[in-house]
């Protein structure tokens, strides 16, 4: 079970993730373009971002690839109206549970929603993300890919720490907007040797390819994820 504190911080944040997305800076972008460059079908391909926010990624691949399909599945209703591209499908739902049908989509996305998908206790928030994992893998189709993008806390002890203060938070109520602290944020970090075991479990070692960007990040952003090496990782799967 999802935290009810996740709508509300996505419902809070709105106005900065309908008009503010990385994209540009994401190395999925290119890994994206690259792959779909290399597909020699003449099918209409089918593309999905889960947690897209206005779907500013999509709207860029869509430039590339105007034919194709494209879905943004998000778990707030009002990031429809800022949806970058009228050719975007949007779809209210969660990775937890969305409702597609197997096999429904030849590319999937996700970028930093991991972290995100807490539940009532830590276990819940592991056994939360394990779950999002098989909801991908039941949804991309055989010989499709998967791309995530996550950010990873490297000491498991300032993970847990982390967890439990912003949890603790939640119930203090301190906010402050300029560092992202909210009492409706509440976050569960994986290292990156946590993430790898957990795709390799679902997907098969086999099909996983997994790279760790270490990342550079000012004073306070290291003080709140404390003092743990925060990396992020670029995952592709191919689905078999």
């Amino acid at each position: 079970m999802q935290d009810p504190s996740v709508k509300r911080l996505f419902k809070e944040q709105l106005q900065h993730y309908a008009h503010t997305d990385q994209y540009k800076s994401s190395p999925l972008s290119a890994l994206i373009l690259a792959w779909l460059s290399k597909q020699k079908s003449n099918k209409r391909l089918e593309i999905c971002e889960f947690g897209g926010g206005a779907g500013q990624l999509l709207a860029q691949i869509q430039k590339s690839f105007p034919k194709y399909s494209y879905t943004n599945m998000e778990i707030i209703h009002d990031y429809k109206q800022y949806l970058a591209s009228g050719d975007i499908r949007f779809v209210f739902g969660s990775v937890l549970h969305s409702g597609f049908r197997n096999g429904s989509f030849d590319l999937i996305v996700m970028r930093d929603v991991l972290h995100h998908l807490v539940g009532r206790s830590l276990k819940e928030a592991g056994s939360n993300q394990i779950l999002a994992l098989k909801e991908l893998k039941r949804v991309i189709r055989p010989g499709g890919v998967v791309f995530i993008e996550e950010f990873t806390n490297e000491s498991e002890i300032s993970g847990k720490l982390l967890y439990y203060l912003t949890r603790l938070n939640s119930k203090i109520g301190i906010h402050i907007s300029s560092l992202f602290v909210s009492p409706n944020v509440i976050v569960s970090f994986l290292t990156s040797n946590k993430l790898i075991a957990l795709c390799n479990s679902v997907f098969g070692k086999e099909n996983v390819d997994i790279e760790i960007e270490h990342q550079e990040f000012i004073w306070h952003i290291w003080l709140l994820h404390l003092f743990g090496k925060l990396n992020k990782a670029i995952i592709t799967i191919r689905r078999k």
